[in-house]
């Protein structure tokens, strides 16, 4: 199934009532997967009826499965070294995806005539996927509330304000204990000492110097003035004070902010915070990169997306 599971199911062209395939089918999909990974920073779990047939379970899990990895994916989406207006900007991100999901669904839901009767396979799966869709939202507001500029809603309310579901079974979402978890992070405290190094995690940085020439070589990343090496030895080097060299940007913007962030799961600090506090970025313009306008230029199609997706598989 192409993109995510809460668009393509509800999707007008692709979604669950396309699916024509019979029991067998689904039978063998189900030997495909493996166990179902859980999020360990999660605060809620999803209680409900257990599938009896293998289309059920089959979607069941496939919900399950990206909904534990969306959740997981909040630590990468608020590292620990963000700043407070990077982290409203990443929350800001997921709420509009989660309230897209909420919509989509509602609106499938209105359309096909789905209903609370979860013998029948679709009401089932797509009940599974709303209930899943409300636990997404109301885990990115219990973790990282903080940084939201809207008002915080119940379960309760999440269900009203989406689905007018005024009956809706809170009990569905459980809150679990996490007295044994991770603490869920706050805001940072100034005083804590910035980071030098922007953190390369692979030991072998054969692999990152071959990305960069490629970037280099398909989207002219850099202007004359910079060479790859220049650019390599910086991104590696364990103290970027005592580099002199300035990293001049020949791409558009939008490009080099998307490069940062699929670059950005390989370090540990590479992101648009340690950029702008390295010094060392410098603008067509003439000025230094401002972790503002790589957050401004951010978005998700951007000039030689495909070649860019393509050239960053080499580090997986």
């Amino acid at each position: 199934m192409k993109g995510s599971v809460f668009s393509s199911l509800v999707s007008i062209t692709n979604g669950l009532h396309r699916d024509n395939r019979q029991k067998k089918d689904f039978k063998y999909l189900l030997s495909d997967f493996k166990l179902n990974p859980k999020a360990n920073n999660a605060v809620f779990k999803v209680n409900f009826k257990k599938p009896l047939n293998a289309k059920k379970e089959y979607y069941q899990k496939l919900i399950f499965i990206e909904t534990e990895n969306t959740v997981a994916s909040f630590s990468k989406e608020f590292p620990v070294n963000a700043t407070t207006p990077e982290n409203k900007y990443s929350y800001t991100i997921l709420l509009n995806k989660f309230d897209k999901y909420l919509n989509d669904i509602a609106t499938y839901i209105n359309k096909r005539g789905i209903t609370a009767d979860l013998n029948n396979d679709d009401n089932y799966i797509i009940n599974y996927l709303k209930v899943s869709a409300i636990r997404l939202y109301i885990e990115l507001q219990e973790q990282y509330g903080q940084f939201s500029n809207i008002t915080l809603f119940s379960i309760q309310e999440i269900a009203e304000k989406y689905f007018n579901d005024t009956d809706f079974d809170a009990s569905k979402i459980e809150k679990v204990d996490i007295s044994k978890k991770v603490v869920v992070k706050k805001i940072l405290k100034s005083k804590a000492k910035p980071k030098t190094s922007f953190g390369y995690k692979n030991k072998d940085t054969s692999g990152l110097l071959k990305v960069l020439n490629d970037f280099q070589l398909r989207v002219d990343m850099l202007d004359n003035r910079t060479t790859v090496q220049q650019l390599y030895d910086l991104l590696i080097t364990k103290d970027f004070t005592e580099v002199n060299t300035q990293i001049y940007i020949q791409c558009e913007t939008t490009q080099f902010s998307y490069i940062v962030d699929v670059l950005k799961p390989f370090f540990t600090g590479f992101n648009p915070t340690s950029i702008e506090r390295s010094g060392k970025f410098i603008t067509k313009t003439g000025t230094l990169l401002k972790a503002n306008n790589l957050h401004k230029n951010k978005v998700h199609n951007p000039k030689e997306k495909e070649e860019i997706d393509n050239i960053i598989q080499q580090l997986q």
